[in-house]
C-alpha cells in the first residue's frame, strides 16, 4: 500500500521523495513514551504542572513541585480527564506526547497557567512538537508552539494521529501560536505542516470525529498550514485510488474557523477524506512561498459537502498552482461561497481533476481583486456540473488574466453566470475556452477579450463604488449600474449575498445584491466621465 499523496502530476515526481521522508520520520521521531508510563502522583492525581525552568527538586507534578521536562510528563499514565498546565512565561524544549484521554464532559485539557506570555513548547528540531496520538476527548489551547531546529527535516507543530484506532471523538485547538516549523517539503498523513490531523494505519477502520480547529496563528511553516489527510481514503473517483488499500472513512463534524495564517511554504487549509467540513473566517496571506511543489490556498481533495466561506486568501506565489482557492478532484458537493481573494500571482480559482472525476460544486457570491495569470483555471482531466454564478472578478492596472482558462480540450462542464468581470488599466484580460462545455448566460464582461457567446450578457460598465477601497465594500454597485436587476435566477442559491442583502429577483450580477450605492463614483477606463456622479 503506499501513503497517497494527492496532487496531479505533482503525485508521480514526489512519490521517491516522500516514501524516504516517512522512512526518515518513523526512524526518528521520538517515541509517546519512552518507557514503561509511571503512575501519576501529585496532590490530586488530576492536574499536572509544568514548569520547565523550576529549580531541581522532588517534582510530584504539584504546582509548588511542577514537572520540570516534557519527558517526565510523557512518562505519565495520566487518569481519564487529566489536565496538563505549563507555566506561562516558561519555555520546554522536546515534544510533548502525553497519554491519555479525557471523556464526555471530562475532556483531557493541555493548557497554560500563571500570569504573563503563553508558555513556549519548542521542539528543538524533533519531528513533532505536539503529539497527540490515539486519544480523544483532548483541548489544547493557549501555547505558542515553534520548531525552527533541523529545517528542512520533515516536521509538525502539532499532530493529531490516529493509528489503527476507530473513530477517535471530540477534538479542539484553540488559541494556538505556531510558528517557524521549518520543515521539508512533503506532504499528506506524514507530510510537514503547522497542523496535522492524520490518520495512519491500514488494519482498523479510522477516522476523526467533531473537531474544532479556532483562533489559532499559523506563521513562517513548512509545508502545510492546516492539513487533514488519512490513509482510509481509497474510491475510484482520485488518481491515487489503491483498490487494496483500506476504504473511503471520511471523518466528521470538522469545523476550521477564524485562523490566521501567514508565510506558509506550500498550502494554507486543505482538507481530505472529510464528510460536511465547514471553513470559514480564516485569513490566509503568503503561501506557496518555499515549495517546489504546486500548491494553493484552501482547498478539498477526495471529500465531500464541504462549505468554505466568508475567507480571505492572498499573497499567494508562484503559478505552480497559486491561487487563493481550488476545488480539486474526488471531490463532491463542494460550495465556495462569500470568499475575497486579491493579491494572488496564481490566480483566484482552480478546477482540477488530472486523472479522477468531481462534480456538483458551486462558486458562488465571491469577490476576486487583482489576481493574476487566470481567474478560473482547469485541470486535464474532464468534470461534470460546476456553476460558477454572482462573483465579481475586477482586474486592475497592469494585471493580466485568463478570466476561464481550459488547458486541454477534455470536457469541462462550467456554467458561468450573473458575473461581473472588469478589466481596467494596461495589460488584457480574456477568455481561453477549449472543451465547448463551458455556458455563459447574463454577465457583465467590461473589456474582455475573446468573448464567447453570453446571452442575455452586456459588456457595459457596470458603475462599481471603488475597485481600489476596502474589500469587500469597494466592489458593490452604483446607483445607476446596468447591473442592477439584470442576471437571471439560479436554482439553489442562497437567500443573502456576501453583504448581508437579500437576492433579489431577478438578482444582480455580481456578489453585490442591494440597491445601488449613491455617492462619489470612481470611474472605470471605459466608464462615460458624464455619468460619473
Amino acid at each position: 500500500m503506499t501513503i497517497p499523496m494527492p496532487r496531479r502530476s505533482e503525485t508521480v515526481r514526489a512519490a521517491g521523495a516522500a516514501l524516504v521522508a516517512v522512512a526518515l520520520a518513523a526512524s526518528t521521531a521520538p517515541a509517546a513514551s519512552a518507557s514503561a508510563p509511571t503512575t501519576v502522583r501529585g496532590d490530586s492525581g488530576q492536574v499536572q504542572y509544568v514548569d520547565c525552568g523550576a529549580a531541581s527538586g522532588k517534582e510530584n507534578g504539584s504546582r509548588n513541585k511542577p514537572w520540570r521536562t516534557l519527558d517526565q510528563v510523557n512518562r505519565l499514565n495520566l487518569k481519564t480527564g487529566s489536565s496538563i498546565l505549563l507555566r506561562r512565561g516558561s519555555r520546554c524544549t522536546g515534544t510533548l506526547a502525553p497519554n491519555g484521554s479525557g471523556r464526555e464532559g471530562a475532556p483531557m485539557e493541555i493548557g497554560a497557567y500563571g500570569s504573563g506570555a503563553k508558555p513556549v513548547i519548542d521542539g528543538g528540531g524533533n519531528a513533532e512538537t505536539l503529539l497527540l496520538k490515539n486519544t480523544q476527548w483532548v483541548e489544547a489551547k493557549d501555547l505558542e508552539i515553534t520548531n525552527s531546529g533541523n529545517p528542512g527535516r520533515n516536521k509538525r507543530g502539532v499532530r493529531v494521529q490516529l493509528e489503527d484506532f476507530g473513530t477517535g471523538t471530540h477534538y479542539r485547538l484553540t488559541g494556538l501560536d505556531i510558528h517557524d516549523i521549518r520543515g521539508d517539503d512533503t506532504k499528506g498523513t506524514e507530510g510537514s505542516a503547522g497542523i496535522l490531523f492524520s490518520v495512519t494505519g491500514s488494519k482498523k477502520p479510522t477516522r476523526f470525529d467533531d473537531v474544532v480547529v479556532s483562533g489559532n496563528t499559523v506563521r513562517t511553516v513548512d509545508r502545510e498550514g492546516i492539513y487533514f489527510a488519512s490513509t482510509w481514503n481509497n474510491r475510484p473517483v482520485h488518481g491515487d485510488y489503491d483498490p487494496d488499500g483500506p476504504a473511503y472513512l471520511p471523518s466528521t463534524r470538522v469545523v476550521v474557523r477564524g485562523n490566521t495564517l501567514k508565510d506558509l511554504g506550500g498550502d494554507g487549509i486543505v482538507i481530505t477524506a472529510t464528510d460536511k467540513t465547514l471553513v470559514e473566517h480564516n485569513r490566509l496571506d503568503g503561501f506557496q512561498r518555499r515549495s517546489a511543489g504546486y500548491n494553493a490556498g484552501m482547498w478539498p481533495w477526495n471529500a465531500d459537502h464541504t462549505l468554505f466561506q466568508y475567507n480571505e486568501v492572498s499573497g499567494g506565489e508562484t503559478t505552480r498552482d497559486g491561487m487563493a482557492y481550488d476545488i480539486d478532484e474526488g471531490t463532491f458537493g463542494t460550495v465556495f461561497q462569500y470568499n475575497t481573494s486579491h493579491d494572488n500571482a496564481g490566480g483566484f480559482f482552480l478546477v482540477c481533476t488530472a486523472t479522477g472525476t468531481l462534480g456538483d460544486a458551486v462558486i458562488r457570491y465571491n469577490i476576486s481583486r487583482n489576481d493574476h495569470y487566470r481567474g478560473i483555471e482547469t485541470c486535464s482531466g474532464s468534470f461534470d456540473a460546476v456553476r460558477a454564478h454572482n462573483n465579481t472578478i475586477y482586474i486592475g492596472q497592469g494585471i493580466s488574466q485568463t478570466v476561464i482558462n481550459e488547458n486541454t480540450t477534455s470536457k469541462h462542464d462550467i456554467t458561468f453566470t450573473n458575473n461581473i468581470v472588469v478589466k481596467e488599466g494596461t495589460g488584457n484580460a480574456a477568455f481561453n475556452l477549449r472543451s465547448n462545455a463551458v455556458a455563459l448566460s447574463h454577465n457583465t464582461l467590461t473589456n474582455i477579450q475573446n468573448t464567447p457567446d453570453n446571452p442575455d450578457g452586456t459588456t457595459a460598465d457596470p458603475r462599481l463604488t471603488d475597485p481600489t477601497g476596502a474589500l469587500p465594500d469597494g466592489l458593490r454597485l452604483h446607483t445607476g449600474s446596468p447591473a442592477l436587476r439584470a442576471g437571471t435566477p439560479v436554482p439553489g442559491s442562497p437567500r443573502r449575498d456576501l453583504y448581508g442583502n437579500p437576492v433579489g429577483n431577478p438578482p444582480n450580477t455580481g456578489a453585490y445584491q442591494g440597491r445601488g450605492v449613491a455617492g462619489p463614483l470612481r470611474p472605470t477606463a471605459t466608464a462615460d466621465a458624464g455619468n460619473a456622479s
